[in-house]
């Protein structure tokens, strides 16, 4: 492992460990954004800690995070590399103290994510990998693994879904799966969804509502590099990332399992039912 990446696990475990301070105290000061969204003073102080230890570390590299300005589209496309940040993902669950949130950190690089963090600051771990170098878990001391993928052979798919911002039409393309297939369906937040479906505890996140960039693009990394495909709904390309607007579109995330030709076809009839 790189001395940056080691690094960069520290900066993480450091904005964790300020969230866990926030969370534990209760003192959350929790406010509205423009668009709705929660905002509280641990998505501002780990985002304080982050911008500044990578600007520590990469001080030519943009940092785009979802709590300080976005610059304009027509300055940013023309970004070779830049790190993505959700210094807090999940804030909804935060506020409701399930303990369901992480940090998001990725490295971009023409669209695509090459090198993705997800941090779980209660649990004091997190996972990281660089495309094509596998999976890595590693934790608040410093100790760090290999995960492999796990296989999985049969049915019930199970079905990972937000906590707090379950949709009605992901409910109706849940039961026309049902039709076919044995399903369970999983209710969690943040891009801990994600790393279900890396870990094995799930095996397909169906997205039919708003989210950004930022909160899937590390998760996206990690699911491809076991062999699994994250594609939109309106044409089943692959997710990409830098757009003029930062919502992603609706999309399918599968594992290894699922990422075949048979099932992304069932999976394509279904949704057009809805169109």
């Amino acid at each position: 492992m790189k001395e940056t990446t080691t690094e960069i696990f520290k900066i993480l475990v450091e904005a964790g460990k300020a969230i866990v301070e926030i969370y534990k105290s209760g003192d959350f000061k929790a406010e509205l954004k423009s668009d709705n969204s929660p905002v509280t003073l641990a998505d501002k102080v780990s985002s304080q800690i982050i911008n500044q230890g990578l600007k520590k570390i990469y001080p030519e590299v943009f940092v785009l995070d979802e709590e300080n300005s976005i610059p304009d589209y027509n300055k940013r496309k023309n970004w070779l590399q830049y790190f993505l940040l959700d210094p807090l993902d999940g804030t909804k669950e935060f506020v409701k103290r399930n303990g369901e949130f992480c940090i998001n950190l990725a490295l971009i690089e023409s669209s695509k994510p090459i090198e993705g963090w997800i941090y779980q600051p209660l649990e004091k771990k997190g996972w990281y990998c660089k495309k094509g170098e596998g999976i890595f878990e590693f934790n608040d001391l410093g100790k760090i693994r290999k995960i492999e993928p796990t296989l999985k052979k049969n049915e019930p798919i199970r079905i990972v879904a937000s906590r707090s911002f379950f949709k009605p039409l992901e409910a109706e393309l849940f039961k026309e799966i049902e039709k076919f297939y044995s399903v369970e369906i999983i209710h969690r937040g943040s891009s801990l969804k994600q790393v279900d479906i890396v870990l094995g505890n799930a095996d397909l996140y169906l997205k039919a509502g708003l989210c950004s960039e930022w909160d899937t693009a590390p998760g996206q990394l990690f699911v491809e590099e076991f062999g699994g495909a994250v594609l939109r709904q309106d044409n089943f390309q692959t997710m990409s990332y830098n757009k003029s607007n930062l919502l992603n579109p609706h999309f399918v995330m599968l594992n290894s399992y699922l990422n075949r030709l048979e099932f992304i076809d069932y999976i394509k009839g279904i949704i057009l039912k809805f169109k």
